[in-house]
């Protein structure tokens, strides 16, 4: 039997709770707006609270950006496992590509804390994602509809590729990049190509491959 004290705590606990998830929605905007050099000034100031209520629950703004990764971890799942169940893999991995793509061209943030954060996005990514996009690739593979040659490592690769023209143009990049992808998605049936494809990105590679994509990582070597 809860006690008149617990009985008092239990508001509080949810209020708290409330407050940490608007944060967390405030922050996600302002920092998609702003990336990841907006300030917890400016946070606070979205929310409507002091700077104090912000560290109170996150200690710094690390362990925000933090909460917001592990969350956009958590909605990555939540989407290619809910996309997984799609009358055709084929039409869950299209999907999947074009919310990777517009969460990329819509949201700073979200590109800066995964290439930004390498190691940490690498190993929740390889640990966590990669093996239902696997699944999702294989599936999609055994209807007949994707190419044997993809890989599921190729899908943060393309899409980033295709994301990084939002980026580059200003205005109409998001239309330009939601195209390419359309165009990008055509050629990845099975259709027979008598040019061969280079292999794909190998999966021991991929954290290396996240750091080059990090604005002040030095330019790779052209291939001579």
């Amino acid at each position: 039997m809860s006690t008149p004290k617990e009985e008092r705590t239990k508001p509080l606990r949810s209020d708290a709770l409330r407050n940490r998830l608007r944060i967390l929605e405030s922050a996600e905007e302002v920092f998609a707006d702003r990336g990841l050099d907006a300030s917890v000034d400016d946070i606070a100031l979205a929310v409507g609270v002091g700077v104090g209520t912000i560290y109170r629950h996150f200690g710094s703004k690390a362990g925000l950006i933090n909460s917001i990764f592990e969350h956009r971890i958590g909605t990555i799942i939540e989407i290619v496992t809910e996309r997984s169940s799609r009358p055709t893999a084929w039409e869950g991995l299209c999907e999947v590509m074009r919310f990777f793509v517009d969460a990329q061209s819509q949201n700073r943030a979200v590109s800066e804390m995964i290439y930004e954060r390498a190691d940490t996005t690498g190993r929740h990514l390889r640990e966590r994602v990669e093996p239902l996009l696997a699944d999702l690739v294989e599936k999609a593979k055994a209807e007949g509809s994707l190419r044997e040659d993809f890989t599921a490592t190729d899908v943060p690769v393309l899409t980033h590729s295709v994301s990084d023209v939002a980026r580059l143009q200003p205005g109409r990049g998001r239309d330009l990049a939601r195209r390419h992808l359309e165009l990008l998605l055509k050629g990845l049936g099975p259709t027979p190509d008598p040019h061969l494809v280079p292999s794909p990105l190998p999966d021991d590679e991929f954290v290396d491959w996240l750091r080059t994509r990090r604005p002040d990582a030095a330019p790779s070597a052209s291939p001579r």
